[in-house]
């Protein structure tokens, strides 16, 4: 037994991030064949494989399989966590916002840290002991293909409690919390 292999495919992992980016919608085996530039069956294998792990749902039809997120499945909303981090990581906002605002401390919190988002939501930043400076965050958004929403507070004073906690609940981007 090889215990350090991994219990998806490529094309497993690939599908399941897609749908991870588009929570929400329904696509068909074949929409999404053409999207990942891959055969049907493949697809087909995939879905399947993927939907005896729980991770998407399958909704059949006479003719067709529509397939979509599975936001009801705990390890499957850990994982959009996991891929929702990476994306933040990939695009480059993460090293972004170090730069332009270097000794703060960035917090990525709400829904889309929680791993709890859908296809329309925003992704929401605080920035702590920064001050508030408009930035071009267009291309970021484009390539994450979501809102971003910056929060500047000038210290942890300066924030409400209830806000606090939600924040507290997110994850460090950069920088420290000290209470």
């Amino acid at each position: 037994m090889d215990i350090y292999k991994l219990n998806f495919t490529i094309l497993e992992l690939e599908v399941f991030s897609y749908l991870s980016i588009r929570v929400g919608e329904e696509l068909s085996q074949r929409e999404l064949a053409q999207i990942l530039k891959v055969s049907p069956t493949a697809i087909a294998n995939t879905v399947k494989l993927l939907g005896e792990k729980g991770l998407i749902k399958v909704k059949k039809t006479k003719t067709i399989n529509f397939v979509t997120f599975n936001r009801e499945n705990y390890k499957a909303i850990e994982l959009k966590r996991v891929e929702n981090l990476k994306m933040i990581y990939i695009s480059g906002l993460s090293d972004f916002l170090e730069e332009k605002f270097p000794g703060t401390t960035i917090i990525l919190f709400g829904s889309y840290a929680r791993g709890e988002d859908i296809h329309s939501s925003d992704i929401d930043i605080a920035i702590i002991g920064g001050k508030d400076k408009f930035l071009n965050l267009e291309p970021l958004e484009n390539l994450l293909k979501r809102k971003i929403n910056i929060n500047f507070y000038s210290s942890w004073k300066d924030i409400h409690k209830h806000l606090k906690n939600n924040i507290l609940n997110g994850i460090i981007l950069t920088g420290s919390v000290e209470l």
